[in-house]
């Protein structure tokens, strides 16, 4: 294999947080301090509750739609995590764009981190991953409901509880 595709490898993982690149050391897998996380988990659920408060007043009869399907496949597949992950991407990404701002997606995705998305859902145990499939309705419901405020803080909670499993209490 040439050096070029691997070099692009290494700039798209830095790129998207996952390596940390050093000159004339190499690249290393990216470690998170307590600290960090903590910051990261904070800055995240201030823009996605800000998403979800929009999307109470933005999201389609569709999207709706689509957000219930999904807490549904969630539930069904509780016992598959990696199902559940990818179900659980689909959720928020949905509700960023249902939120008809441009720019929060963007933001969004530049600071969730697959690895960290991850590793909380393998930090999970199952009535933690029941509590956290319970409040996607429960967003759900407030989007439904058309309530912003209900929704802006019911994402904040979802995503700062996650926070927890990572980093442990305060």
């Amino acid at each position: 294999m040439s050096r070029t595709p691997v070099r692009e490898a290494i700039r798209r993982l830095h790129s998207e947080g996952l390596i940390d690149v050093f000159p004339n050391r190499g690249a290393y897998v990216r470690t998170w301090t307590r600290t960090q996380l903590d910051e990261l988990f904070s800055v995240r659920a201030l823009l996605e509750g800000r998403a979800a408060a929009l999307a109470a007043r933005h999201a389609t009869d569709e999207q709706r739609a689509a957000l219930e399907v999904l807490c549904d496949a969630m539930d069904a597949a509780e016992t598959d995590l990696s199902t559940v992950v990818d179900l659980n991407d689909r959720f928020h990404a949905l509700i960023h764009e249902a939120s008809a701002n441009s720019l929060l997606p963007g933001l969004i995705r530049g600071l969730v981190q697959v690895p960290v998305v991850v590793r909380t859902f393998l930090n999970y145990s199952p009535v933690r991953l029941r509590v956290s499939l319970a409040q996607h309705w429960e967003i759900l419901a407030a989007i439904a409901g058309q309530d912003s405020a209900w929704a802006e803080a019911a994402m904040r909670a979802h995503i700062l509880s996650a926070r927890h499993e990572i980093t442990g209490p305060p």
